[in-house]
């Protein structure tokens, strides 16, 4: 009776640290959807994983495939194509083998797809066709509309075929009011836009069918697709020189506001119920563990020799259990600030593009209307806009190039440095000079590196407008604490006690570096020259 309770409790203890085991594939697959509905890829993916090998196990060919296709559309949104692809084709592949014939045209469509985003027209044509076929004699009308505006996209990118192109669109259109689907007839407006604005550059036409779109979009209520309606159709109104393009933009702008806003109450919702149910759980879990302890401690009245052993073995197994849990932990707080990183960046990216580039396009079209304008007044506003232009997309740029990668390896920011400096003083008598000594390959967090590139920028302005500098020298080297960057010039110099606008700068400069552990030391004195030393 003792030994069947020391076995019953190694066993919860195993359990808790691994619950997978002997967990039905349901129960997988259910978790699993739930963990993809809520973002969470890489997570799901492990379900998935785990419910295809038991699936393989058992000869279950409904739920191969489920978990085939669900694998390869965690890749697909993680961005990796190529294995998502792959995993395509196992979900093919499974139907065939256990002829799965219903989802064959799923199977298609969704390799189809795959090539028509890589834009590779022979074997997207092959598999879209197929697809096309099953779904005529499934009579499923809604996904031949989809099928056929995906294959326009294709084209309008690839061959400009205009007639290809009419026919495609056609059935698309035949098939969206087959299906009475008020989104897929949108779906197929959107197309019809993009061959009008793009290919005809006929505007006219391009609005009355984003208008369509439009209307249906908001009827639907799918925010996103609202959203790309609004600002496909502030574009139209600017190329028709439209009054209403810039109320319209404005209007496109509160919107995805107003989206942003809505995705971040629903975060906060789900991360506060996530809070309480680990919560919960825990409290469980500490109840279930002191019952098992007063349990133990019942049973070790009957032998000292039998409680030592228990207590031995109870000290071994929740030390691993422990040992295990901390390290999962550890790495799914690595992994969460990984993603949190990446969609901070991404986030960035977005809306450099879409707020200052929407803004630039808008500026631009608008030097059209001052044909009419005075001679003079004409020529300062352009040279006015155009230097606003060429500022804010070199500043887009170089945003763009420290977000783009996870790190940047250190010779790329010496050499943006070199240009900077070199074109910022080509213009003046000032002789600028650069030297290196560090290791080229190394590399730093993107961010960081950004930060660490406009404080330099800002050292540099200073020095071309305040310093009267005949030589300025930027050293960088690999030093024991860290790279280390020195921008020196032979100028007039500044008290670092009075109120000055350099004094100023240089609080932003200590701020900025602060917030990315950057030391920042500078040392001047009036008429002997000012000399930075940024360490990271």
């Amino acid at each position: 009776m003792k030994d069947r309770a020391i076995v019953a409790a190694f066993l919860w203890l195993l359990g808790s640290s691994y619950p997978l085991i002997a967990q039905p594939v349901e129960n997988l697959l259910s978790e699993a959807d739930r963990l993809f509905g809520q973002n969470e890829y890489v997570h799901a993916q492990e379900k998935y994983l785990h419910a295809l090998r038991i699936a393989e196990e058992q000869h279950d060919g409904a739920t191969m495939a489920h978990a085939s296709r669900a694998v390869a559309r965690c890749h697909y949104y993680l961005y990796d194509r190529a294995a998502s692809l792959k995993w395509f084709y196992t979900y093919l592949q499974t139907i065939q083998q256990h002829r799965l014939d219903s989802l064959l045209s799923s199977a298609y469509y969704h390799i189809g797809v795959m090539y028509i985003e890589a834009e590779k027209i022979d074997s997207a044509e092959k598999y879209a066709l197929k697809a096309i076929g099953l779904m005529r004699d499934e009579r499923d009308y809604a996904r031949l509309s989809q099928t056929y505006c995906t294959l326009t996209e294709l084209y309008l990118n690839t061959t400009k075929d205009t007639v290809q192109i009419e026919n495609t669109l056609k059935e698309a259109e035949k098939y969206a009011e087959l299906s009475e689907n008020k989104t897929m007839m949108a779906f197929a407006a959107s197309k019809r836009y993009n061959y009008c604005f793009f290919l005809k550059k006929d505007y006219p036409q391009a609005l009355q069918h984003i208008n369509k779109a439009e209307g249906l979009y908001l009827e639907t209520g799918n925010r996103e697709s609202i959203l790309n309606a609004f600002r496909a159709k502030a574009e139209c109104l600017i190329m028709l020189r439209d009054t209403l393009a810039l109320p319209y933009m404005t209007r496109w702008f509160s919107f995805k506001d107003s989206v942003l806003q809505a995705e971040k109450a629903v975060n906060v919702a789900k991360f506060e119920t996530l809070y309480e149910t680990e919560k919960k759980e825990r409290e469980n879990r500490l109840l279930l563990q002191q019952n098992e302890l007063n349990r133990l401690q019942l049973q070790a009245r009957n032998g000292a020799v039998l409680s030592l052993f228990i207590a031995l073995l109870l000290v071994v197994v929740i030390g691993l259990w422990w040992l295990n849990r901390s390290n999962l932990k550890r790495k799914q707080q690595e992994l969460l600030m990984m993603q949190d990183l990446q969609k901070e960046k991404e986030r960035i990216a977005r809306d450099l593009h879409d707020n200052v580039g929407g803004q630039l396009s808008y500026i631009i079209y608008s030097l059209d209307g001052i044909s009419n304008e005075d001679i003079n007044k004409r020529t300062e506003v352009t040279e006015s806009i155009g230097r606003s232009v060429r500022s804010v997309i070199g500043s887009l740029r170089e945003t763009i190039w420290a977000i783009s990668d996870a790190n940047i390896r250190v010779q790329d920011l010496s050499d943006k440095l070199k240009v900077f400096a070199r074109d910022l003083f080509k213009h003046t008598e000032v002789k600028v000079s650069f030297t290196e000594s560090m290791t080229p390959e190394r590399e730093l967090n993107a961010l960081l590196g950004l930060n660490l590139y406009r404080i330099c920028q800002e050292i540099l302005n200073n020095a071309f407008k305040h310093a009267n500098a005949s030589a300025v020298r930027i050293d960088m080297t690999q030093r024991a604490d860290g790279l280390a960057i020195t921008i020196s010039d032979d100028g007039t110099g500044f008290d670092p006690q009075e109120k000055n606008r350099e004094q100023y700068g240089l609080q932003n400069m200590r701020k900025r570096a602060s917030e990315f552990g950057i030391s920042l030391n500078m040392d001047t004195t009036k008429g002997k020259g000012t000399r930075y030393v940024l360490v990271v």
